[in-house]
């Protein structure tokens, strides 16, 4: 293989599509917290993206034996042999040991690295065995809820009811991506390998190309989403942000729009006319960016529009910088 060819391989392994929104989640917090310093936004961003690297390369190691069941997946890099598996575990570790050390030298609080810690633990520990044990999905939204702490705690650990309620909202976004989207998007290969996914638990299955969807498992989705939306709507009433009491009618405007495309995404879920994989990334993708945009618009009375500017347009065209490159597509990576 050429050279050019096998670092592109690399990269695609690290799947970097989603690894600006992951720093981004870590640098809100840090936002809401008052820290302003470029250089330590910064730092607190590449962290995020770094165990961005971690979690996710890790996942690609340990869920060979279930990516080999699915013909879509054929051109991943591990299952397709274009790199070597051990290679996976290399890669894994050094980004770790980076985010480590950044976070080291850069803050001289013990906190951040505790914080740190308990986001990849959580993370490895569902690589390991997200698809073995069901309900295991808490430990990848547990990560999440982590490093937003981590990124809040490079400033201080007085945290404010602000920092709870976002990071919990944090816990339920990344459920549903992984427990629901995860879920219905890998449903064909995962029922072929017998992974003991939170989907495949519910009930959910391929039958005649048709995926059915059962009760047990919306009645799951609605209530985890709808609490996210619900927090965020309490996020609006805290005495720092004051939005739904205020005057600020377009913030208000945009809330609202991005509400209904959540609703209507969530809605295009559960009516599938058959199973497309394709067709379903590409909802998860329009409701992904709905539903990660509620958070820095309801917060621009705290972080101002500049950087609720960039915590939303930096990983958009990252994303979709990413998908040209790597995968020739807007909206729809090989993952």
């Amino acid at each position: 293989m050429k050279s050019k060819n096998r670092i592109i391989e690399y990269i695609r392994l690290m799947r970097p599509q989603g690894a600006a929104t992951s720093g981004a989640a870590v640098l809100m917090s840090g936002l809401i917290m008052g820290q302003r310093d470029a250089y330590l936004l910064f730092i607190i961003f590449i962290v995020g993206v770094l165990s961005h690297i971690f979690v996710f390369v890790l996942n690609e190691y340990t869920d060979l034996f279930v990516d080999k069941k699915s013909q879509v997946l054929k051109e991943k890099p591990l299952v397709s042999g274009s790199i070597p598996k051990k290679h996976a575990a290399y890669l894994a570790i050094l980004a770790g040991l980076f985010a480590y050390s950044l976070t080291i030298i850069t803050f001289k609080s013990i906190y951040p690295t505790i914080f740190l810690t308990l986001a990849l633990l959580f993370g490895g520990i569902y690589d390991f065995y997200g698809k073995k044990i069901p309900g295991s999905d808490i430990f990848i939204a547990g990560a999440c809820f982590f490093i937003f702490l981590f990124g809040a705690s490079t400033v201080s650990i007085n945290f404010t009811n602000l920092v709870y309620l976002v990071s919990i909202a944090c816990f339920f976004h990344i459920l549903f991506n992984n427990a629901v989207e995860g879920g219905l998007k890998d449903i064909d290969h995962d029922s072929l390998a017998g992974a003991k996914t939170t989907a495949t638990r519910l009930g959910v299955k391929i039958v005649k190309e048709k995926m059915i969807i059962t009760k047990k498992f919306s009645t799951f989705a609605y209530l985890v989403k709808f609490t996210y939306i619900s927090l965020f709507i309490l996020v609006g009433f805290q005495p720092e942000i004051n939005l739904w009491n205020s005057n600020e009618d377009i913030i208000q405007f945009l809330a609202v729009v991005l509400l209904i495309i959540v609703f209507i995404t969530l809605y295009k879920f559960w009516h599938p006319s058959d199973f497309k994989r394709n067709q379903l990334i590409r909802f998860f993708g329009i409701h992904e960016i709905a539903a990660y945009y509620l958070g820095p618009v309801v917060l621009i009375p705290l972080i101002g529009y500049f950087y609720a500017f960039i915590l939303m347009v930096v990983p958009l065209f990252w994303f979709i910088i990413c998908n040209i490159i790597l995968y020739r597509t807007l909206m729809i990576p090989q993952i």
